[in-house]
């Protein structure tokens, strides 16, 4: 009997022991697991309402919010000049590791100030500037621009069609331009810039300006003053393209289409790299279509299934109407 209760003591205790090692395994690895989220500073200088590009900026925080481990936080109406540095300075005293700037217009101020909290990484949705710390996320949306602009040759009877640009992007390698030729090299492209911070009422005034001077379709790719542009072209009869969401809600028998900008995929791309063992590379990164940035809405009514196919088969792509 004393050798069968030995026996089965040291049993019990090697498994007692066993117990307490897996248990305490656990413990440090599910203490290993809770580590604090990455705390995510967006900035734009636009409101947060819908319908806005500033609105991109919070779902972007909706959506990396759900994606990975962190907390963001979104600041609109940001002056980029007068608030930046102070704002900054701000966040970075509570532990905030990656700031991101909604727009080309935080390029410069995150140049300037970028040096000076060497720990912090800094991005802007597109922009001009990089530094050891500061990248740039953008895409290239001419394949989409070349269907659009294919869309707008087909559909233009006086032979000029307009574009309202936000930044001046005329001396770039651009699809717009391509897919108009394309179509009839005779078309007359007509272009403008209206920066987005400028009133709506100037937007407007442009479109009329385009329309006295014969254009009978515009590209319009101020997304705070597209709606201004839309709606005035529809009351005149002037076929539109709408950009960034698809717009054709606005005047759907006037709406040829809409370039697409899924911006917040932008933003699904910034933190995928952030957490990577290469990490951010701080350069110009160029997303692509494998990235989710763009694409094209569905065409309008107007297009007959001829037109269409003529598109479809000078890009090989499946055309949505």
């Amino acid at each position: 009997m004393k050798y069968i209760l030995g026996i089965t003591l040291i049993v019990v205790s090697i498994f007692v022991i066993f117990l307490v090692f897996k248990s305490s395994q656990i413990m440090d690895d599910m203490d290993a697991s809770e580590v604090a989220p990455t705390k995510v500073l967006i900035l734009t200088t636009d409101r947060l309402n819908d319908q806005s590009w500033g609105s991109l900026a919070y779902k972007g925080k909706i959506l990396i919010e759900e994606e990975y481990n962190v907390t963001a936080e979104v600041l609109g109406e940001v002056d980029e000049e007068k608030d930046t540095s102070s704002i900054v300075k701000e966040y970075v005293d509570q532990g905030y590791e990656l700031i991101i700037g909604h727009g080309r217009e935080f390029s410069e101020p995150f140049y300037r100030i970028s040096n000076q909290y060497q720990d912090v990484q800094f991005v802007t949705v597109h922009g001009d500037k990089t530094a050891n710390n500061l990248a740039i996320y953008t895409f290239n949306q001419n394949e989409i621009e070349v269907i659009a602009g294919m869309a707008a040759g087909l559909k233009t009877k006086s032979k000029k069609i307009g574009l309202i640009d936000a930044v001046n992007n005329k001396q770039k390698d651009w699809g717009f331009s391509q897919g108009i030729e394309y179509i009839d090299d005779n078309i007359e492209l007509i272009y403008k810039v209206v920066p987005e911070r400028t009133s709506k009422s100037e937007a407007k005034s442009v479109a009329a300006d385009l329309i006295d001077q014969g254009v009978d379709v515009i590209y319009t790719k101020g997304n705070s003053y597209n709606q201004e542009v839309i709606n005035y072209a529809k009351e005149n009869g002037i076929y539109t393209i709408g950009y960034l969401e698809d717009q054709s809600y606005m005047a759907e028998d006037k709406v040829l289409t809409s370039v697409l900008n899924d911006v917040p995929m932008a933003y699904n791309a910034i933190l995928k790299d952030f957490f990577s063992e290469e990490g951010i590379q701080f350069e110009k990164q160029y997303l692509d279509d494998n990235d989710g940035v763009y694409g094209i809405a569905p065409f309008g009514p107007m297009f007959s299934e001829d037109e269409i196919r003529t598109i479809e088969e000078a890009t090989e792509l499946d055309i949505p109407h």
